[in-house]
């Protein structure tokens, strides 16, 4: 069985360099998770920060740009940045579900609840834009985690649409950061010639018909000299 080679696979030193760098620029305006991702409702957001975490989504390398057998291959990894946050809506639901609520206090329980939803909406475009300006700073251009990174970029921003009712408002969303490294293969540490050889002795005593065994077939070896 063949052991791992020294090379390291740059994907997860990136994203804990990308970890790192939102942990060091948050200045209470967000939190970081780490590795494991978390669910949330969205009443145990509430009162807290803005949440983000950092996973490697894919990579792609370019076969083109990439040199022959051991590399170095360049290799364009995209990580998916997530957001979270939520609000609360100021509304009574219970005059929301009430068949004899009136039709004022109907319109103004929802109105609440529509401003909470545009209160989650502007909270994730803010935070969009502090992550933005930490991951596209040109200080950050040069080197992630020691590894040297030729280019980078924000490829992709999805936000799902918050829901217009509701007591709690859950939003989230991604942002899709990718850069360029290059990759270099060792090569892997095979098993030495021979070292898996195994003796096996035989030793033939009797014969089944009752004949004397040859002598010369009365043992066998294997693997050995």
């Amino acid at each position: 069985m063949s052991t791992p080679s020294a090379t390291d696979w740059r994907a997860p030193i990136i994203r804990e360099a990308l970890l790192s760098l939102l942990e060091a620029n948050a200045a209470g305006r967000f939190s970081v998770e780490g590795f494991q991702r978390q669910s949330h409702e969205a009443g145990s957001l509430l009162g807290n920060l803005r949440h983000v975490t950092v996973f490697y989504r894919s990579g792609q390398l370019d076969k083109a740009r990439s040199g022959w057998l051991q590399g170095p291959f360049r290799h364009a990894m995209t990580f998916q940045v997530e957001l979270k946050l939520a609000a609360q809506a100021s509304a009574d639901l219970r005059i929301l579900m009430d068949p004899n609520a009136t039709p004022q206090a109907f319109a103004s329980a929802l109105a609440a609840s529509d401003s909470a939803a545009h209160q989650a909406d502007i909270r994730w475009d803010e935070l969009s834009g502090i992550l933005f300006g930490i991951l596209m700073d040109p200080r950050n251009s040069q080197t992630l985690g020691g590894v040297q990174i030729s280019d980078r970029w924000i490829s992709n921003i999805n936000k799902e649409s918050p829901p217009p009712v509701g007591e709690y408002v859950l939003l989230s969303g991604t942002m899709d950061y990718t850069c360029t490294v290059t990759e270099a293969v060792a090569g892997e540490v095979g098993t030495p010639a021979g070292a898996g050889a195994v003796d096996v002795s035989l030793s033939v005593t009797s014969d089944p018909t009752g004949a004397s065994p040859d002598p010369a077939k009365a043992g066998a070896k294997a693997g050995g000299p």
